[in-house]
């Protein structure tokens, strides 16, 4: 497929998450070619080179929902269910899986951004405001899904370990038949590691379900506290108005007082 010139709509610039260069296929007459890729915002961009970035975008694919996969040792695909499918060539294999690492965590990114607009969505529209110090509990909820989505990326980033220390292990088998102690070595190594990965991914799950504890009981004492401070200013209202009347009747009878003093 040729690049297509894309007038509008072109990527908000920014920091991106990554960029560079990499070989794009575009047809069968001119193959692949030299393109300048840029990663930003859960999107996918790719110019003819830097100076296109001001004015001109080739071609935009959202990572939202796509398949990301490699062909060999050099290529991977993206595709976001026919629509548009970029196959995409690196210099080598450790480019290759660089890129698809921050691929894979720039989807799982705007996977979760999308969850939490939704959230954001439901939760204003069924809103109630209570009294005042609703912004704590705003504070407790906000750190409660900063916490969520870093945990997020923590767990993405411990399957790709897991699935890259599964390709080397196979890799390593499949160049030593019958195994020497080396690869043996390494396996084991990368075993462990894995088993490590998964006993701080254990650790963070349960530091996360206690941390969601935390702030639900923070929550539960803000709702008291306010809950406290409506009483009392119904209390206070309500010790105004007998105040007052107490001394509309006080004011009443030492008017009629006066008058029966003066005939």
């Amino acid at each position: 497929m040729s690049d297509a010139i894309v007038p509008k709509g072109q990527p908000t610039p920014g920091d991106p998450e990554k960029k560079g260069w990499l070989f794009k296929w575009t047809n069968y007459l001119k193959g692949y070619q030299r393109r300048w890729f840029v990663l930003s915002n859960g999107l996918l961009s790719y110019y003819r080179n830097q100076a296109e970035m001001a004015h001109t975008c080739r071609g935009t694919i959202s990572l939202l929902g796509a398949l990301i996969h490699t062909a060999d040792s050099c290529t991977f695909v993206i595709s976001n269910g026919g629509t548009q499918t970029f196959h995409i060539r690196a210099h080598d294999e450790v480019e290759r899986q660089s890129w698809v690492t921050a691929l894979e965590l720039a989807k799982a990114k705007a996977i979760r951004a999308q969850e939490s607009d939704d959230d954001e969505d439901q939760m204003s529209s069924g809103a109630v405001v209570v009294g005042g110090g609703e912004g704590e509990g705003e504070d407790a909820g906000g750190i409660a899904r900063e916490l969520a989505a870093r945990f997020h990326d923590l767990r993405t980033c411990s399957e790709l370990v897991a699935r890259h220390g599964a390709a080397l292990q196979r890799s390593l088998v499949d160049l030593e038949i019958p195994p020497s102690d080396t690869t043996k070595q390494v396996s084991e190594r990368a075993t462990l590691f894995r088993i490590s990965c998964n006993a701080m991914m254990n650790a963070c799950s349960e530091f996360m379900s206690a941390a969601a504890a935390s702030s639900a009981r923070m929550s539960r004492a803000l709702q008291h506290e306010r809950d406290q401070k409506t009483r009392l200013q119904e209390v206070v209202e309500q010790l105004a108005r007998q105040h007052d009347n107490l001394e509309k009747t006080v004011t009443a009878r030492s008017t009629t007082v006066s008058d029966l003093l003066v005939t």
